[in-house]
C-alpha cells in the first residue's frame, strides 16, 4: 500500500496514478497541502507521548510521598494522606485519559487503512466508491495477526470468511463478489466499456467533478483525479 510521503525526490517514485497529487517544488515534489494534512498525525502523537511523560511524572511523585511513612506529627500525617490520595486520583485520572485517546487514534487508523484499501479495490473493479463503500466497510474490520494489523472479512455472524481451508478472503475477492452479484452489480461500469470517458456504446460521458475542499471525496476518488477522469473544483 503506498504511504504517500509529503516530499519526494524523484517523481518516478510515487505510482503513476499519483502523479496528480504532487506539486513541483524547488527541489523535487511536494504532496498536495490538504491531504498532508489530512495524513498528518504526528503533531498529536507527540502531544500524547508528552502527556503520558507528565503521568510518568505524577507516578514518580506519588511513589516518593508514600515512602515518606508517617510523620510523628498527627497533623502532618492527615496531611500527607490527603496528599497522597489527591496525586493518585490525578494520576488514575490522566492515565484514563490517555488510553481513552490512544483508543480513539487507533479507531481512526483502522478507519483510514480500510477506507483506503476498499477504495483502491473498487476503483480498480470500476465499482461505485459512493454507493459500495457503506456496504464494504460494514463487512470488513482490522485485526492484528503477528503483531500486524490485517484487514479480513466478515460474516453476518462476525466469523471471519474463508476462500479455502485456512486461506482468508481478501478485500479484492469481496469487491468481485459484488461485481457479480445481481444486487450489486449496477453499481460497477459495464465490463464492455471502451475506455476511460466512454460509455459501451462508444458516447463520451460527461467528466464527474468533485469540490476540492471535500477531503473525504478526494481521498475516495484519488485514482479517477490521477486518470483525469474526474475534475476538481477549488
Amino acid at each position: 500500500m503506498f504511504e504517500f510521503p509529503i516530499d519526494v525526490t524523484d517523481l518516478s517514485e510515487v505510482p503513476e496514478q499519483y502523479h496528480g497529487l504532487y506539486q513541483p517544488e524547488e527541489e523535487g515534489f511536494t504532496l498536495d497541502p490538504l491531504l498532508a494534512e489530512k495524513l498528518d498525525v504526528s503533531g498529536l502523537l507527540s502531544a500524547l507521548e508528552k502527556e503520558r511523560g507528565n503521568a510518568q511524572g505524577f507516578e514518580k511523585e506519588l511513589k516518593a510521598w508514600q515512602a515518606l511513612g508517617p510523620d510523628p506529627e498527627t497533623a502532618w500525617a492527615d496531611k500527607q494522606k490527603a496528599l497522597s490520595a489527591e496525586f493518585t486520583e490525578q494520576f488514575d485520572a490522566i492515565i484514563e485519559a490517555k488510553d481513552v485517546e490512544i483508543t480513539r487514534l487507533k479507531e481512526l487508523n483502522a478507519e483510514f487503512l480500510i477506507t483506503t484499501r476498499a477504495t483502491e479495490a473498487l476503483l480498480k473493479a470500476g465499482g461505485s466508491v459512493e454507493l459500495l463503500m457503506p456496504h464494504i466497510r460494514a463487512a470488513i474490520t482490522l485485526v492484528e495477526e503477528e503483531g500486524a494489523p490485517s484487514l479480513r472479512v466478515i460474516d453476518t455472524d462476525g466469523s471471519f470468511r474463508e476462500k479455502a481451508e485456512g486461506v482468508p478472503l481478501t478485500v479484492e475477492d469481496l469487491v468481485a463478489e459484488m461485481r457479480s452479484s445481481p444486487v450489486f452489480a449496477r453499481a460497477f461500469n459495464p465490463t464492455g466499456s471502451k475506455g476511460s470517458g466512454m460509455d459501451p456504446s462508444g458516447v463520451p460521458v460527461n467528466r464527474a467533478t468533485i469540490n476540492g475542499q471535500n477531503q473525504w471525496a478526494l481521498n475516495a476518488r484519488i485514482e479517477d483525479i490521477a486518470a483525469g477522469k474526474v475534475s476538481v473544483s477549488m
